[in-house]
């Protein structure tokens, strides 16, 4: 009887274990399912992908195979990548269909990623003979790896080197990482061409560091003028160890990022600054009182360099900045009462006065925000901002009682209070004086003097057109500081009443917000024009051609006499990256335009004629 209960038992566990392993093996396949979904929409890394795969079984070898067949550009040089990775015997095998491939990201993976010796000299000759340089870079490289050394490899790099294009040049210093030739390298960050500096950082990094003679040029490049090489050289800096007679030189470079007006230059600098040169921190002292975005950034450097003479600097300029602000807000609510009150020609002045006093609150309760994140991690202070962001009273209560709870409490106290606006309540509060306006005229904040010195007596051309933008949904969210560097980057066009903006086919690179007038959007339609939309004061008209690249496709007339300020699509896209915000809102924008016309062939399903 106990020896059939055993059975039985052992029976039960068996059938128990099957169970889990199939189990096991359902949730495995639903794993991969959603890895390869991933993979098809090209939200994967490579090494998340081998990290979930492992040794991949035949049908997933396959299944590369068909990706790297693929029409998708970017599914099959990924997939390209981790067939090398995961199954070299396949991808070796597959080696002639790769370097035949009419993608040279592909031809250039086969090359690079190849074993030792896999591929033949005739095969190099003829991937060197082609026109893509990064091709060429990488059968130079392929060649000078095997057991016996292709011997026209170091002339394929010698003609990429000497040519006039930056694109050749650079891929030779590209190659330079993999052949360990560390002067390319450091002759690449001299260049006088910003993709060849890019990619010398780049190798540079692939290096670790170690490339002698290349202090110097490394240095020239964290002040670089290219945008794009002053942030790889600072995420770069955040690892390197600069040599002792460079050290001065280096923290004063990472000083000079902190006032950048690029975010992720700031953001870059202010951590190599707290990693690599702590005890040069007190260079950005003076930069704390500036109440911009170059404070926060110094804010947040020294509150992570963990210096208690530091730390009790940034507490003391803190303590002040948002005790200043607190009577800032009250002045805005001041100020919103009197809004409220008056009308004619003062409105427009405490208009752009409330502005000005607002976006000094917002710069204290984002230094304050940016010590507690520093303090507290970006992952543990997370939650409270993702509260704090929320449409809902009850997750922002809850948010700000965390805030207080985390501390400490001489920050978290007034900083909490800052981002209550009911605090100040308009409704109780009394007018401003002369008394008051004197005081503003005094300010620290050069936004606060100016606006103002426009409330008490008049706005100015430029604090119109500040005005102007700020009214527009694009730029809503920015700060006069903002706005202003905006309007330096556009100018101003007029047109006549039926004077064409643009025709359909047109190719789009330039922005226009109508300051004055009306333009009008029209398609010809069955040999009809077409009347789309229409865009008074403040609208935006063109964007979707600036962001997508692709011809107009509709035209735009003056209705009226019309006035519009312009923007090219280099520095559109140059705020974009600088300010996330304006993108968010230009989707919302083309939402309602869509929705709009979606009712429109609702509701009129014969469109508007002239």
């Amino acid at each position: 009887m106990i020896i059939a209960s055993v059975h039985v038992l052992a029976m039960l566990g068996i059938l128990v274990g099957i169970g889990f392993l199939a189990a096991a093996a359902w949730l495995r396949s639903l794993y991969l399912d959603a890895i390869y979904a991933r993979l098809r929409t090209h939200a994967l890394s490579l090494a998340d992908y081998q990290q979930a795969i492992g040794r991949p079984t035949p049908a997933q070898v396959a299944e590369l195979q068909d990706f790297i067949r693929g029409s998708e550009r970017r599914a099959r040089e990924f997939a390209a990548a981790a067939l090398a990775r995961l199954s070299p015997e396949a991808f070796t095998a597959m080696l002639p269909e790769l370097l035949a491939s009419s993608d040279p990201v592909v031809r250039r993976l086969a090359l690079q990623m190849a074993p030792a010796d896999a591929i033949a000299e005739p095969q190099l000759e003829q991937a060197a003979a082609g026109d893509d340089p990064w091709v060429r870079a990488a059968a130079a490289v392929a060649g000078m790896g095997g057991s016996q050394p292709w011997p026209g490899a170091a002339a394929v790099l010698e003609e990429l080197r000497a040519a006039s294009d930056p694109e050749h040049r650079a891929a030779t210093v590209w190659a330079a990482a993999f052949i360990g030739d560390r002067d390319a390298i450091a002759a690449g960050m001299r260049d006088r061409e910003s993709r060849v500096r890019l990619e010398a950082i780049r190798s540079f990094a692939r290096m670790k560091g170690d490339v002698p003679g290349a202090a110097e040029p490394f240095i020239a490049c964290l002040r670089d003028r290219a945008v794009q090489v002053r942030r790889e050289a600072l995420r770069q800096a955040i690892r390197w160890t600069p040599p002792a007679d460079h050290a001065q030189v280096f923290a004063e470079a990472l000083a000079h990022g902190l006032s950048s007006r690029d975010h992720d230059v700031r953001l870059a600098a202010a951590e190599a600054m707290a990693v690599q040169a702590p005890d040069a921190l007190t260079l950005t002292l003076p930069l704390l009182p500036a109440h911009d975005a170059t404070s926060v950034a110094v804010v947040d450097a020294l509150v992570r360099s963990g210096r208690p003479d530091l730390y009790r600097r940034v507490r003391e300029h803190l303590e002040e900045h948002l005790a200043q602000a607190a009577e800032v807000a009250r002045l805005s609510a001041r100020v919103q009462a009197t809004l409220r009150r008056s009308d004619g020609d003062a409105s427009p002045g405490y208009a752009l006065l409330r502005i000005g006093l607002d976006d000094y609150v917002h710069s204290a309760a984002e230094s304050g925000l940016t010590a507690m994140r520093a303090l507290h991690g970006k992952r543990g202070f997370a939650t409270v901002e993702r509260g704090l962001a929320s449409v809902h009273a009850q997750a922002r209560v809850e948010a700000l009682e965390t805030l207080l709870n985390f501390g400490p409490s001489w920050l978290a106290g007034p900083l909490a209070r800052l981002l209550q606006p009911e605090e100040f309540d308009p409704l109780l509060a009394r007018p401003l004086t002369q008394a008051d306006f004197e005081a503003l005229a005094k300010h620290s904040d050069r936004w606060v003097r100016d606006t103002s010195a426009a409330a008490a007596h008049g706005l100015d051309e430029h604090m119109k057109e500040l005005i102007a933008l700020k009214q527009v949904p694009l730029f809503n969210t920015l700060t006069l500081e903002q706005l202003a560097s905006v309007d330096r980057m556009m100018v101003t066009r007029h047109y006549a009443r039926g004077e064409p903006l643009f025709r359909r086919g047109d190719v789009g690179g330039e922005l226009y917000v109508v300051v004055e007038g009306e333009i009008r959007i029209h398609l010809d339609h069955a040999g009809r024009e077409v009347t789309l939309a229409r865009h008074g004061v403040g609208g935006v008209v063109g964007e979707m051609s600036v962001f997508d690249e692709e011809p107009r496709s509709a035209s735009a007339q003056a209705v009226t006499d019309t006035t519009v300020r312009v923007l090219r699509r280099d520095r559109l896209q140059a705020i974009v990256h600088e300010h996330p915000e304006v993108l968010l809102e230009f989707i919302r924008n083309l939402s309602r335009r869509l929705r709009a016309m979606d009712e429109k062939l609702e509701t009129d399903p014969e469109p508007a004629t002239r």
